[in-house]
């Protein structure tokens, strides 16, 4: 009896070490700058300030406009946010990777995207957090883009059938396109997973 429970042990033991790591796509983002941290109210008045800089790009601000620019700088200076600084990591948040991720043996769960076709098992792939990213709306964050390597080929589904990818995933800035029905979009990858499988999201 006590060798038949030391060998279930051992085999529930070697289970559990053989567990592929969870990754999240919260994790592939680089720590968390100033902006990450404030609250929603004030990062929607500085999506408002940003806003009114924008168009100052274009046009002059009316007088009513210049009056709302002028109020919400003025509340956000008044709360101690300094505006130019936080606009500057809001920018950069969407664009900055962990330079030296490497994770072997994880899994993540995501949406496929097929770049490289063999009839019609895709080897080639783009993995975003959400269905459809990509097609005719702006990509994700490049930190939020995964390009995925698998030589032995998956049948897609559709592009909104989730999917556990499994395998080992590093940093690996690459640029590629997707063909859409109406021509190609460029797309900027932050990561690459060499995958061992592709499984349907339980």
């Amino acid at each position: 009896m006590k060798n038949a429970l030391l060998i279930v042990i051992a085999c529930c033991f070697s289970l559990f070490a053989q567990a592929a790591e969870n990754v999240s796509w919260e994790s592939l983002k680089p720590l968390q700058n100033q902006y990450q941290t404030l609250s929603p109210g004030d990062k929607a008045l500085l999506s408002e300030i940003y806003a009114y800089e924008v168009v100052q790009e274009t046009r002059q601000l009316s007088p009513m406009e210049n009056d709302g620019y002028m109020q919400r700088v003025a509340l956000a200076e008044k709360f101690g946010l300094n505006v130019r600084e936080l606009l500057i990591q809001r920018t950069q948040q969407a664009s900055e990777i962990i330079t030296d991720l490497t994770i072997n043996d994880m899994k993540i769960a995501g949406f496929l995207v097929p770049l490289e076709m063999e009839g019609l098992v895709g080897i080639q792939f783009i993995l975003v957090p959400t269905a459809g990213a990509c097609i005719h709306t702006p990509p994700p964050p490049v930190n939020q883009t995964i390009l995925v390597e698998f030589p032995e080929g998956h049948e897609l589904q559709s592009l909104y059938t989730p999917v556990w990818v499994k395998g080992d995933i590093k940093t690996g800035a690459v640029d590629t396109s997707v063909a859409l029905s109406d021509g190609y979009q460029d797309i900027q990858t932050g990561y690459v997973i060499n995958a061992s499988d592709i499984e349907l999201y339980h």
